[in-house]
């Protein structure tokens, strides 16, 4: 596994919710972000010395490849939503962020060189990771990024990630979203359970551990209903064996954590979109579109920076296919979280 993180995509969309019903019809978008540098930064690398083949070369053609693949994709959902919905073509509003901006995210985002020394052995390993995380101070809009003085520590596109694609992600499809000063999990259609392990070193932890004993014997659910309440139960925490599990958490340094996140898969087969589709339905319509998998990750949170940003290392200790949530006849598809709509 590479030392760093791959942000290749920067995923910075987002479907354009409308208002009332919302009905597709009258609301239709999908919005991107395009950083023309959303190749894997390395943000999260030491910068290789150039040669006639580095891995930091190969790493960076893995990540426009990626990006290309992405892109290609959001467009292709975009045309088929426009065909379906019988929309005109019209462009989406894009953010503009300067070349200044644009080299001010990639220099934030690099990891301290000595971390990444210190955790070189893990970082040698499959399916680990290390990248910066900064929290989301409300500056950017569908079409603005704000920058007045509050704004002036905001971190564009990189307050959220997914340990099931090693990249950064959206506030949709994240495992992890830093905002509000707590680390949270309530993407769509999906359950984040997280519990602090305490001052212990991420090598030597592993599914044995007693803090994974409830977060491995967790049973994804089958229907929205028990899903619901999980949620809610996680929202609120629940203790088990002297450790708290929960859906939130406040970020402290020196300190691992472990996650379960499962995003859930749905049974039933969608209708076609027509001009009726709804923006709910549209929304598992895009589920296609994501990693939908079942796994559990442990996380260490080793420093803040001057921007409130966290280094965090990770390793996967378990994949699987996500479970899958079926809804029972004539009863509407939403999705289970507390603060869903």
């Amino acid at each position: 596994m590479s030392v760093g993180v791959s942000d290749q995509h920067l995923r910075g969309f987002s479907i354009c919710i409308g208002d009332g019903a919302m009905k597709f019809s009258k609301a239709f978008g999908v919005l991107i972000f395009v950083l023309p540098l959303f190749y894997p930064t390395h943000a999260q690398t030491v910068p290789a010395p150039r040669g006639p083949s580095t891995s930091g070369d190969r790493m960076r053609e893995r990540g426009e490849a990626d990006l290309q693949r992405r892109m290609w994709e959001m467009h292709h959902l975009e045309e088929r939503l426009r065909v379906a919905t019988k929309q005109p073509r019209t462009p989406a509003p894009e953010p503009k962020l300067s070349e200044e901006q644009r080299e001010r995210i990639l220099t934030l985002r690099r990891v301290d060189p000595a971390d990444v020394e210190k955790y070189a052995s893990l970082l040698r390993q499959k399916d680990t990771g290390i990248f910066k995380l900064f929290p989301n101070l409300g500056c950017m809009s569908k079409t603005v990024v704000k920058v007045s003085a509050e704004c002036e520590k905001f971190v564009p596109l990189s307050s959220s990630f997914t340990f099931r694609t090693n990249n950064y992600s959206d506030e949709v499809y994240h495992d992890i979203f830093y905002k509000n000063e707590r680390i949270v999990s309530d993407s769509f259609f999906s359950q984040g359970i997280f519990v602090a392990v305490g001052d212990e070193p991420i090598e030597a932890i592993d599914v044995s551990h007693p803090a994974l004993k409830y977060l491995t014997s967790f049973q994804p659910d089958a229907e929205p209903g028990s899903a619901k309440d999980h949620a809610k139960l996680f929202r609120a925490g629940v203790e088990s064996d002297g450790f708290r599990y929960e859906d939130s958490f406040e970020p402290r340094e020196n300190t691992t954590y472990a996650m379960r996140m499962v995003a859930y898969r749905l049974a039933n087969n969608l209708d076609p979109m027509s001009d009726e589709t709804t923006m709910t339905e549209m929304m598992f319509h895009s589920l296609q579109f994501d990693k939908r998998v079942d796994l559990v990750v442990l996380f260490r949170i080793l420093r803040r920076d001057e921007n409130s940003g966290i280094t965090l290392v990770w390793k996967q200790v378990s994949r699987a296919d996500a479970g899958k949530i079926k809804f029972g006849k004539n009863v509407a598809l939403k999705d289970f979280r507390p603060d869903s709509k």
